[in-house]
This record gives C-alpha cells, sequence and structure tokens, in this order.
C-alpha cells in the first residue's frame, strides 16, 4: 500500500488535505519542468527560496502553492526522493501528483511586482521582505544570529546560518536600515492587500537590545504606512517592560518559540537560549505575555521531532509524542497558543541526515493532539473563529498563508469540511 494511501486510511478523522499537506512537508516536493517554470511568475521570496538564491540553485522554484479547493497552502521544499510532483495541463492549470495519481489543482502567489523595483539604496525590494501567502510580509529587525557567531546555534535551526551566508554574500547587513526596510513595505503595500506584517530574525544574548532593535523597525516602519491588521514578533522570551514597549509601539502578537519542551534536551539543543534567558525563564516571560498582549495573542513554536532524532541521549518517538502533549496541554492551560513545524535536515545546518526526521505519521499524531486540545479548551473562539469549517475572520496567529511549513492552522477550518474537499479534489 503506497504510503499517502495508507495515511488517509489511518487518519480518516482528519481532513483529506491535512493529510496531504504533512505528507508534502515532511517528503518535500520533485523538482518538474512545470514548477520550475511557474518560478518565473509566482512568488518566491520564501525562505528557501532566498537560501537556493545564495547557494545558486537556479531558477528557485515558487515558495509555496495552494490547494483551488480550499486554499490550504503548502511549502516548498524541493527532494530528489519525493513522490510528489507539480505538472502544468495544455490548459495552463497546475496539478499535484503523487506518482499517477491526481490530488487536486493547486494555484500559486503570483509574483508580486514590488521584486523588480529598488529602494534609494539601489537595493532590491525583496531583500528587504519576504512575502508569505497574498497578504503577509516578514520582515527582519536583525539579520544576523548572535548563537551562530558564538557556536551555539539551535540544533535545528536554517535561518541563522542562511543569514550568515547571506552576509558574507553582501546580499544582508546584520542589521538593516530601517527606513529602507521602511520604503520596502511601503512599495510592496501599493499592490498587496497587506492584512499581517510578521519581523522575525535572528536573536541577541542582550535580550533588552534585541527588543529595543525590533521596536525601532516597527516604529520606522508605521511612520510610513498605516498599521495593518496584525503585527506579530517573534523574538526570544523578552522581559515584561519590553513587552510592554513592543504593544505601545503597535505590536498585537507575540511568538517566544520553546522550540523543545523535555527540560533535559532544552539546554543541549538550544544552548543559546539557554545562556540568553534560561527555559524557567523563558516560561515566566511566556505568562507576562498573555497579561500584557490577552489570550489568543501569544504563541510558541515546537520543532517537531527533533526531540526524537536518532542520536544517543534523544527520546524515542512515543516518549517524545509524550513530551510534547504535555508542553502543549500546558501551555494551554496557562493561556498560550502551541503549534509546531515539521522538522527538516538541510545541508546547511551540519550533524543530521535526510533520513533522520520522524515519519509523517508522527507529525499527524501530534497533530491530532493539538487539536483536540485546542478544542477542549476553548481556544479557537480567542483565535477569531466564530465556528469551526469557516475560515478566520482575522489572521492573526492562526495566518494559515503564513505558517505553511505547519499544518495545524488548518484543522479549524477544514474539520467540518472534508467531504466537499475531497469531492473538489476528485473532481479537478
Amino acid at each position: 500500500m503506497r504510503t499517502l494511501e495508507r495515511l488517509l486510511q489511518r487518519f480518516a478523522d482528519t481532513p483529506r488535505n491535512i493529510v496531504i499537506k504533512a505528507d508534502v512537508l515532511t517528503r518535500g516536493m520533485r523538482m518538474t519542468t512545470g514548477l520550475e517554470a511557474a518560478g518565473a511568475t509566482a512568488c518566491t521570496t520564501g525562505l528557501s527560496t532566498k537560501v537556493a538564491r545564495s547557494i545558486n540553485q537556479s531558477p528557485p522554484p515558487p515558495s509555496q502553492f495552494h490547494f483551488r479547493a480550499d486554499d490550504t497552502t503548502v511549502d516548498i521544499k524541493p527532494s530528489d526522493t519525493s513522490p510528489y510532483r507539480i505538472e502544468c495541463d495544455d490548459a495552463g492549470c497546475h496539478h499535484l501528483y503523487s506518482e499517477k495519481e491526481a490530488l487536486g489543482e493547486v494555484y500559486f502567489t503570483p509574483r508580486p511586482a514590488y521584486v523588480d523595483r529598488q529602494t534609494s539604496d539601489g537595493q532590491g525590494c525583496d531583500e528587504y521582505l519576504t512575502q508569505r501567502g497574498p497578504s503577509c510580509l516578514w520582515v527582519e529587525p536583525i539579520s544576523f544570529c548572535a548563537f551562530v557567531r558564538k557556536g551555539e546555534a539551535c540544533g535545528y535551526c536554517l535561518l541563522g546560518p542562511a543569514m550568515q551566508l547571506r552576509i558574507r554574500q553582501k546580499l544582508a547587513r546584520p542589521v538593516p536600515d530601517y527606513e529602507m526596510v521602511a520604503e520596502a513595505v511601503d512599495i510592496a503595500w501599493e499592490e498587496l492587500d497587506l492584512r499581517e506584517l510578521k519581523l522575525s530574525g535572528g536573536a541577541l544574548y542582550d535580550t533588552h537590545k534585541e527588543a529595543r532593535l525590533h521596536i525601532e523597525c516597527l516604529e520606522t516602519i508605521l511612520a510610513r504606512v498605516s498599521a495593518p491588521e496584525e503585527i506579530t514578533i517573534f523574538s526570544q522570551a523578552l522581559e515584561k517592560e519590553d513587552q510592554k514597549r513592543l504593544k505601545d509601539a503597535g505590536a498585537t502578537n507575540v511568538c517566544f518559540d520553546l522550540e523543545v519542551w523535555n527540560e533535559t534536551l532544552w539546554d543541549r539543543l538550544l544552548p543559546g537560549k539557554a545562556k540568553a534567558v534560561s527555559r524557567k525563564e523563558w516560561m515566566k516571560r511566556l505568562d507576562d505575555a498573555v497579561d500584557v498582549f490577552g489570550r489568543g495573542h501569544v504563541g510558541s513554536n515546537f520543532v517537531s521531532g527533533f526531540e526524537c532524532a536518532p542520536r544517543p541521549g534523544f527520546l524515542s518517538q512515543q516518549a517524545a509524542l509524550e513530551s510534547y502533549a504535555e508542553g502543549f496541554r500546558e501551555l494551554i492551560e496557562r493561556g498560550i497558543v502551541p503549534w509546531f513545524t515539521i522538522w527538516n535536515t538541510h545541508p546547511l545546518v551540519g550533524g543530521f541526515e535526510e533520513s533522520d526526521p520522524p515519519p509523517t505519521e508522527f507529525h499527524l499524531q501530534l497533530g491530532a493532539v493539538i487539536h483536540e486540545l485546542l478544542e477542549k479548551h476553548g481556544v479557537y473562539r480567542d483565535l477569531g473563529f466564530s465556528e469551526l469549517g469557516v475560515d478566520p475572520e482575522t489572521l492573526g496567529l492562526y495566518c494559515y498563508y503564513c505558517y505553511t511549513m505547519q499544518f495545524t492552522r488548518d484543522y479549524p477550518r477544514l474539520i467540518d469540511r472534508k467531504t466537499s474537499d475531497a469531492t473538489a479534489a476528485a473532481s479537478s
């Protein structure tokens, strides 16, 4: 029995496109001439495509694809061993395939015109911006990670090494010119219905300085453009007074990502975070953030599968599932929204093999756990879902266009739409 068929049978209560998305995120996407050609007219500003440009893999494919049936959005990670591919038919429509089976029509976010424009310093706008879906932009207040420079980077992280590579190639400065960042956002806003702005970049050992740079970047942008619907800050866990200053500057959400729950592994796998903040203090600052920003506005990410990497001292897969579930439950009870990113290895992040991450079943088991907990504790209402089975009225922490290396955000909008999804996919 093929892997996908087995997954769809085992997770029959999970919406079909979530199962497919989880498997594509785990196993990657095979490059085809149709997918490569789509890169010429689609948005290619995602992290993976920026990395591809940095290591001279060209032309980059689209950053992500969307299922036509329900807008479920999936990151594209090229893999020569993947069973998945996207082909273009004679009518110019794109379809996702697993081997010979058609899984549904897909489309891409169109290539934005701002990528061909420059800011006043002669830099391309897309060097300052990462676009996620049709209405979300990500900017970097800090374009380097101090942990990488000190050899204390998080063991799973691609972002830090990628930023270092871009600095060495003179494609980025360690701290960008915020006036140019703001100008790039302004240029992009001319054509986008910008609903969410995300600030995320490298980490500093001095969290006060990290907070100050985020605030300075945000204030510079908002001095030039009106505040979008949501402004989300991804940073280390900041002290409460710095959180208040971020909120005063316009931030609506914060994400202080724990990444790993197991206390013993936390110090080992996240040495920079352990030195800068400590796990105990991280938890306190997450609690403080709920006081400052409110329920439904504070999140924390985990890296699914990293705790059970096949290395001495790591957990078994079963123990890792139990560890993550414990973390999800505790955070939800404290008013913090957890989610997870599927762990993939990359040549820029040494020490792990492509076969080290667990299979798709592992991630889907975790997805079912987190969905049940969020529903049980009424968190979906905090996140803006008036009812299950509909798209959210606001984006916030559950924007399904942005967090496309994850699938937890698709549960509340798809959980009551399984039949229509399957019918639409079958007929496309």
